[in-house]
């Protein structure tokens, strides 16, 4: 059997993740994330250049280190930690500060440096060229007018990426589609709210509220059940 290329792996992935309720690509970067954490922490630990990227860059910003914590690995952490709480401990003892000066700014830009940060811009440029590429495909295009769109930041990325015209506009009809839905349900979620109709019960838009937030900064990492069942289909990059 021939093996799947990147260009292919990715539309794949993106094709799996447009039957989902929120941005594929999000989903996609967010499932590519977990699996460079994952490698990271069962097969990187303890490589020495691995450690020397991780203080060179002081470690993870805070969104990616406390993803990494919630995934486990009590013996990786300690391992990656003590490294760099050694690295600190040396550098306030190389500058002499311990109790006489103000504290050097060892950890400025470190969110700009993450290595996980990295990889999602990395990924992010990847998914956004697949989904591009993936658009002219018939029986793609016709999965993504029925999906769930892209949030804002992506299709403002996808949009000023796209070259031809016909696929710049499929990309604004799905999204003006998908707003003037959410905003539909929004409103309503806003009517059932009014005392008046409070007996009424909950539909499609009683998420809307969450949806929404999703649409206008992008999904975050996926939550353990969702990336469990997104994880089985999807495939490495």
């Amino acid at each position: 059997m021939k093996a799947m290329t990147n260009k292919d792996v990715i539309q794949y992935n993106l094709a799996e993740a447009l039957a989902g309720a929120t941005c594929p690509v999000c989903r996609c970067i967010a499932e590519a994330t977990r699996r460079f954490l994952d490698n990271l922490m069962y097969e990187f630990v303890n490589d020495n250049q691995t450690r020397d990227r991780l203080r060179a860059t002081k470690g993870f910003c805070r969104e990616h280190a406390w993803t990494l914590q919630k995934m486990g690995d009590p013996l990786g952490h300690s391992i990656l930690y003590a490294d760099l709480v050694d690295s600190f401990r040396q550098h306030l003892e190389k500058k002499g500060l311990i109790g006489k000066h103000k504290s050097a700014a060892f950890l400025a830009g470190k969110e700009e440096h993450c290595l996980a940060c990295r990889e999602e811009r990395e990924m992010e440029r990847r998914y956004i060229f697949g989904l591009l590429r993936a658009l002219n495909n018939g029986e793609f295009r016709e999965a993504y007018r029925s999906s769930a769109g892209l949030c804002l930041p992506h299709y403002q990325l996808a949009e000023r990426q796209a070259t031809d015209g016909d696929l710049r506009a499929t990309l604004r009809e799905v999204q003006i589609d998908r707003m003037a839905k959410l905003s539909a349900e929004l409103k309503e979620f806003i009517r059932k709210s009014d005392f008046r109709n409070v007996g009424e019960p909950p539909g499609e838009e009683r998420d809307a509220w969450i949806r929404a937030v999703g649409l206008w900064v992008g999904s975050p990492h996926l939550e353990k059940e969702q990336r469990t069942a997104f994880h089985k289909k999807s495939k490495p990059v």
